[in-house]
């Protein structure tokens, strides 16, 4: 328990690096086009679910076309997407609750959608097998995550990436006058250490398990979404995987 409490502190100290207003996102990647590409991923689906919504980088534009509904366990991560919802004059419904355990009904959702919240997870199975819960017959679960080969062990980068890193972090915290949160992200990355390796074929084999069929998957996200800037920093980075699948009757 108090594991876990500690993990969404953790959450909470750089809840504002997920501010989908924040002006360092432009630099390195294309907001609108993460937009795009999950409302075609759920075109048909009315009533959706974000998993790990975090502070509603993608729950509140998409607001704007479908009925969202987003679970997160930071609450801070909760009250700036409310924030930003209001702002946006989108309406939301937000819940703190765990992904491993979703606090809705059988068949609820025509949709079903997570972006880079199943490697945090103790038991990422357990997390695709309540979105496919929820989810009614017919209806879809999407995911993107990084298509891990192996456990994190830090990340190794070229010298020309590590210059070009060093540049980004000093203009963000000039632009933000933010803390510093690599120690966090440490702190994180450490208390995620012996989390199951999340990736395309193991999302796949699990989602198939049970029942659904996989529509389409794609490798090739970071050279649709990444900025120039953003393709130099991450250019040792493993890829990013999106996968559509759809319920079975």
């Amino acid at each position: 328990m108090n594991h876990r409490k500690e993990k969404m502190n953790l959450w909470d100290q750089i809840a504002f690096e997920y501010d989908p207003k924040s002006p360092t996102r432009r630099v390195w990647t294309k907001s609108s086009l993460w937009v795009e590409m999950f409302g075609k991923a759920l075109n048909g689906c009315h009533k959706v679910l974000d998993v790990g919504c975090g502070a509603g980088f993608l729950a509140v534009p998409l607001a704007e076309k479908f009925e969202v509904h987003g679970i997160d366990l930071s609450e801070e991560m909760l009250s700036l997407a409310a924030k930003r919802a209001r702002e946006s004059d989108v309406n939301m419904e937000l819940t703190h609750a765990d992904s491993h355990t979703l606090p809705f009904e059988d068949n609820f959702f025509d949709g079903v959608y997570c972006k880079f919240a199943l490697w945090p997870l103790k038991n990422p199975e357990k997390a695709l097998k309540e979105m496919v819960r929820v989810v009614r017959s017919g209806g879809r679960i999407v995911i993107i995550e990084v298509d891990r080969k192996k456990k994190y062990k830090g990340h190794k980068m070229s010298f020309r990436s590590k210059v070009f890193y060093l540049i980004y972090r000093i203009i963000t915290r000039t632009l933000t006058q933010r803390k510093d949160t690599r120690k966090v992200w440490k702190d994180l990355m450490e208390s995620t250490r012996s989390n199951p390796l999340v990736n395309l074929k193991m999302v796949k084999e699990s989602l198939e398990k049970q029942g659904c069929r996989i529509i389409s998957f794609d490798t090739e996200i970071q050279e649709k979404t990444y900025t120039f800037i953003g393709k130099l920093i991450s250019s040792e980075h493993e890829k990013y995987f999106l996968c559509v699948a759809e319920k079975g009757g």
